[in-house]
Formats: C-alpha cells, structure tokens, sequence
C-alpha cells in the first residue's frame, strides 16, 4: 500500500522524540509498504525548524519519506501555538501534487480532520488519538469546557470519530470513553481499535550498546531518572519536593536525575536553587538515542503525572515504553486505569499526589530487597516486549485491512 501519515509533531529522528510513526513507518517500509510521513518543520518545545537544519523540506530516514510544512515557530501553549497548527493543516492541500494518491492516510489527532478529508476526499482515513483533546487541556490546563475554542475541538472530535473509516486508541481506555460520549448510539464500534504506544526494543539495544558516554552521576548513590517533557502536567515539582523531603530524612545519598525540556525548565531550576534542594540534578533536553544509556543505569525511573479524572482511561507515554524496555522498576505517582505497572509488577504506584507519599515510596522501594528490585525490572522488560513494534504493526496491519477491504 501506499500508505500516507498526517503528524504536525512526527518530525524524522533524531529532531523529535515521540517516535510512534518513524517506528510503524520503517517496520510497514520492512513489509514492502510505501510510507510519507508529513510534518510541521518546528519541533514542539524546542526553537528547531527542520528545513532550516536540513537545508530542504524532505529527506528519507530508514526507508521512511519525510515532506514538511513550513510553519512558524512558536513558543508555551498561547495564540501562537495555534497560528502554528493552523498553517500545518491549510497547507495540506499544496502537498498533495508531490504525493502519489495514498491508498490510507493515517491522522492523529481529530482537529485536522475535516482539512485532511477537503484535501483527500474520500480516501480511506483512520484517526489515531494519543491523546484526549480537548478534555486534557480542560483538565491539565483548567481551561473552561464552556471556552468557544474547546467547544470547537469538540465539534471536531465528534466529527472525526463520526466520519472516520476507523479509529485507533493508544490509551487501553479509548472505547470506554467514546461509549461515555452523547453520540455514541451512533458510532459503529466495530471500527474501533486499540494500539498502545510502545517501542522499537531492537533499536533501544542497539542505541544501548552504541551511545555511551559519562552521565556525570554519583554511582555510589541510589539514582533516580526522570525523562520527558517538563511541563504544568508532568508535576516534576514533586519530585523536587520530595527530593527535598528525603533529604530531611537524612537520605542524602539518594539521588533525582530529570532529562527533559519544557515550560516549567527554567521555574523548576530557581526552585531547586532557591530551596538548596542539591539532590536534583537537570540536564536539559537531550537526544533520543541517549536514553537507553542514561536509563540503563538508574536505579529506577520515574512517571509522575498531575491526577485528573481522564487518567482512568489508561495512560500510553512514550516515556513508559522507555523505562519498560530498560528493565528498571518504575515508581509512577497517578491512579490510571489499566495501569501496566501494576497489571506487571513492574513498580510501585502511589495514588497520594503529595510529596510526603512520594518520598514514602521511594523509601520502600530504596530498602526494597536488591531481588525484589531486580525481579520487578525484569517484569518490566517482558512488559516492554509484548508492546514491542513489529507486534504493534501487526495490530495496524489488520486496521490497515479493515479499511481497505
């Protein structure tokens, strides 16, 4: 098939990080596909314009085509990060000349939908949500469900999910929250799959044994990774304050690792200065390939997230699938629904959103038995398995032929 991938945020690698359609792109090229994936040339959380560094709007990166959209920079959540979304989706028509009419397009997120079918028409369209737009930005932002721009996105939500030829959930909980919406009566559930995020797992070892280099840590100390973005959402301060908590305890030789951009960066780094919180350490945004190397040497990883009611439909963060491939225990901070952590015994969660029960579980697990530890991250390597790629696109292949047949 000549199959064709609408992404604003799917930028080749090594540019961007979330890497769920260069994965499914390079596995179907595998199986004889033909793939073009089209992006926004500026990277989210970043002032990088691909076309500016690549010196042209295309280029091929393991066997996957890559066109981009001029699109101007942006910087947070405001006006401008609209205008930038908004001049990715009017210019798809003016790429349509420099691709071979597609066979399926594959389109997250539902805002686009009604541009991407005026400049396709009727061919074949699957919707791919990795995220709950609008109700996260209702509910990580507290923006008002009654402001005109969510009514709209939910216009265009309900649409999408109405008017697609399918629909892909990486959340375990997307079918609960479409038989929740008032239309529901009127979607054909049949069409409704389930694709979580995982990983390329060949290429994590690879990057393990190829991309080494001095991290900077203490060894002697029990080391703590976070990786991922830093932002009102992923509630980072709490790990600081929790570090900080820790240090009251006389737990000093317990350290906090956060790798990652975001928003809140440069607040977080004043916090931790400002408190003489000295056990966390951050490094700044850094290279995709390098997680592997930096993760592999943890004690364990961290996923904190702000608890919001959308999080019983299950989470599905690229950063999971990290960690889970790394075989380190995880300590994870929401109550999610179909929660792999738990459903794995690959770590431990606490529902208390305070920095006092955070530091409480990382207590236990810092004089948890070393076998205990050590079996918990094996758990959390055979978890990383069963959600690794080709297994992945085996589950899109049938979606594939669902809305071809």
């Amino acid at each position: 098939m000549n199959i064709l991938i609408l992404c604003h945020s799917a930028q080749q690698p090594p540019f961007n990080t979330m890497l769920r359609y260069h994965n499914w792109g390079k596995e179907l090229v595998e199986r004889g596909h033909r793939v073009t994936i089209v992006a926004a040339s500026t990277v989210h959380n970043t002032d990088i314009d691909v076309i500016e560094e690549i010196g042209r709007d295309y280029a091929v990166v393991d066997g996957v085509r890559y066109l981009y959209i001029e699109t101007p920079r942006y910087q947070g959540n405001g006006v401008k990060r609209i205008q930038n979304m908004m001049a990715y989706c009017v210019s798809l028509p003016k790429i349509r000349p420099r691709i071979k009419r597609p066979d399926v397009i594959i389109s997250p997120g539902c805002y686009k939908y009604p541009f991407v079918r005026r400049a396709f028409g009727k061919v074949p369209l699957i919707v791919d949500t990795v995220d709950l737009w609008p109700l996260s930005i209702i509910q990580y932002a507290n923006v008002s469900e009654r402001n005109p721009l969510i009514q709209y996105l939910y216009r265009l939500e309900k649409k999408a999910y109405l008017g697609a030829d399918a629909l892909i959930f990486s959340m375990e909980g997307g079918e609960e929250y479409l038989r929740e919406q008032k239309y529901a009566d009127r979607i054909d559930f049949g069409k409704v799959f389930h694709i979580n995020m995982g990983c390329d797992i060949a290429q994590k070892d690879e990057e393990l044994k190829s991309v080494q280099f001095d991290l900077g840590w203490d060894m002697d100390k029990f080391n703590l990774v976070y990786c991922g973005s830093i932002r009102q959402a992923n509630q980072v301060q709490q790990i600081c304050d929790a570090a900080k908590e820790l240090l009251r305890r006389g737990y000093d030789d317990i350290a906090f690792q956060i790798y990652g951009n975001g928003t809140d960066l440069e607040a977080l780094q004043k916090y931790v200065k400002d408190h003489e919180i000295s056990n966390v350490t951050f490094y700044g945004r850094i290279d995709k390939s390098q997680i592997p190397c930096i993760l592999a040497r943890s004690e364990a990883n961290i996923l904190t997230y702000k608890q919001v009611p959308l999080m019983k439909y299950g989470g599905s963060q690229s950063k999971l699938f990290d960690y889970l491939a790394s075989g380190k225990p995880i300590i994870c901070n929401g109550k999610f629904g179909y929660n792999l952590i738990t459903r794995y015994d690959c770590g431990l969660v606490t529902e208390d959103q305070s920095a006092e029960a955070f530091a409480n579980t990382v207590e236990e697990l810092y004089k948890m038995d070393p076998e205990k530890r050590r079996a918990m991250g094996e758990n959390a390597r055979k978890c990383a398995e069963l959600y690794d790629q080709p297994q992945l696109v085996d589950q899109l292949c049938e979606v594939l032929r669902f809305v071809t047949k």
